[in-house]
């Protein structure tokens, strides 16, 4: 009797596991797209916290003549709304952020700042990135 696998065998062998290979790969692929995304948000939520805090320190205590406000200012009924366009440099150079990557490089690296000062959003979404994404 020779020892071995038979043609048969080894099918069956390699069958399985390429049943098993399409059960596991898509779900690790969308395990990775997840954690990709919901690592995004978090950073874009640092970006977001970055610009409040900028925003603070240089457009609503006043101003010494270190600090110049880059965005417009409109007094309505006593409160101070910030308006313009806030760049990602700006927020590294200050220290307020690490280094910043831009995932998509079709997006411009600023923050908008809104009528409301409590508002900073991406002009992007989810495509600026600060430590390497």
């Amino acid at each position: 009797m020779k020892k071995g696998f038979t043609l048969i065998e080894l099918l069956v062998v390699i069958g399985i596991f390429g049943i098993i290979l399409l059960i596991v790969v898509p779900s690790t692929i969308r395990i990775l797209n997840s954690s990709i995304e919901n690592t995004m948000k978090i950073q874009e939520k640092e970006v977001e916290d970055a610009a409040k805090l900028f925003l603070e320190d240089y457009c609503k205590t006043p101003l010494d003549s270190n600090k110049v406000c880059p965005l417009s200012k409109t007094m309505i009924d006593g409160i101070a709304y910030f308006n313009g366009e806030l760049s990602l440099d700006t927020l590294v150079d200050n220290e307020y952020i690490n280094d910043v990557s831009i995932r998509n490089n079709e997006c411009i690296g600023k923050i908008i700042i809104s009528n409301n000062e409590a508002e900073a959003y991406l002009k992007c979404g989810e495509a600026y990135t600060t430590e390497g994404y």
